[in-house]
């Protein structure tokens, strides 16, 4: 089966309660991406959403629909969507990384632009993750994009 990754971002409706929806869509998505064989990763900033999902084509369409209704967040932008032959984060069905000092400063950066680079949002994304142990012990590059 053919794979696909898809990165977006969004702005979070209530930046005051961003923390709190950032737990929500952890939890639904831990819950409910097995099922429809989706695995990612979740990052977050007090104003933005940036989401990594894998899955095959159609699971990605459903969930990108949901997601388009979610009322947690507005704005949302597909930055990309590409074939993948590996999946980053095949091990979790949702992963929220902690982020380094550095590594947060660098999240805050890359999102304060309106359509931020999604190679390297998932970049940093995935350092998070292999920096705590979470994420698959394959090399992220040229995969990482």
């Amino acid at each position: 089966m053919q794979f696909e990754r898809l990165t977006y971002v969004s702005h979070a409706t209530d930046p005051a309660e961003s923390v709190m929806a950032a737990s929500d869509i952890l939890e639904q998505s831990v819950r409910k991406n097995p099922r429809n064989n989706i695995t990612g990763a979740l990052a977050f900033t007090p104003s933005r959403f940036v989401q990594v999902l894998e899955g095959s084509h159609g699971s990605l369409d459903v969930l990108l629909l949901k997601l388009a209704m979610d009322p947690r967040h507005h704005d949302m932008i597909v930055l990309a969507r590409i074939p993948i032959q590996h999946r980053l984060f095949s091990d979790w069905s949702m992963i929220a990384p902690v982020f380094t000092p550095q590594g947060r400063a660098r999240l805050v950066a890359l999102v304060a632009d309106q359509t931020p680079p999604f190679g390297a949002l998932n970049e940093l994304i995935y350092e998070m993750c292999a920096e705590q142990g979470s994420a698959t012990a394959r090399s992220p590059s040229p995969e990482v994009q």
